[in-house]
């Protein structure tokens, strides 16, 4: 019954540390359509509408923006015609807000992009790599059925700078230019998070230890 009661302290300790954590902007696309380079609001979170915009920036004047599948939805953010430096731009306020995170999904057309850095500011013109050198996969491609959970990244956290900034910003960048300039790199489920603090988990493990001591 101890053991018991602590690995179910255990767990309840896991379960308040994740419940901590916040969606503070979330691009899903299905409303906002992206046929342009934006900019696009953010369809939910805490920060949802125009103050929170996603965009595209492409150096070359023949890019088409689209709004093919995206992964397991009906919409993304999709675009070809790419070169070394463009890039998409999700921005929002932390205000409040303190361990910031951005995750996403992305993939390719086989002749699209395939090698991005995640870049981040917190002035909107000094950026700093967050995740460098980064591979964008062409399988499995997207449809409006059934989720591909390979083409996500997992959360990459932001350093403590972009806590509590009126304006943070964070690009997915490309290192290269493809030789096919029909070559697509579409974009799903864009989400600046709050992640839970590291500490907590271990410190209220530490706590139910001690409270299981004082009861034997």
């Amino acid at each position: 019954m101890k053991v018991t009661s602590l690995i179910a302290g255990l767990v309840l300790a896991a379960s308040i540390s994740t419940a901590r954590a916040a969606i503070i902007a979330h691009w899903t696309f299905e409303t906002s359509v992206p046929t342009t380079a934006g900019p696009h609001a953010a369809e939910a979170g805490d920060n949802a509408g125009a103050g929170s915009p996603a965009s595209g920036f492409h150096a070359g004047a023949a890019t088409v923006y689209s709004n093919p599948a995206g992964n397991g939805s009906a919409e993304s953010f999709s675009s070809n015609t790419w070169a070394t430096g463009d890039y998409y731009q999700f921005q929002t306020s932390t205000v409040g807000y303190s361990l910031i995170a951005i995750e996403w999904c992305q993939v390719r057309s086989s002749t699209g992009p395939a090698n991005f850095t995640l870049e981040g500011s917190t002035d909107g013109s000094t950026f700093s790599p967050l995740l460098a050198n980064y591979t964008v996969l062409a399988s499995p491609s997207w449809s409006s059925g059934t989720p591909q959970p390979t083409t996500c990244f997992a959360a990459v956290a932001a350093p403590a700078s972009f806590d509590n900034q009126a304006a943070v910003y964070f690009r997915l960048t490309s290192n290269e230019t493809p030789s096919n300039a029909g070559g697509t790199n579409r974009v799903d489920d864009v989400k600046i998070i709050t992640i839970p603090e590291p500490t907590s988990l271990g410190l209220l493990a530490f706590g139910a230890v001690v409270a299981l001591r004082r009861r034997r």
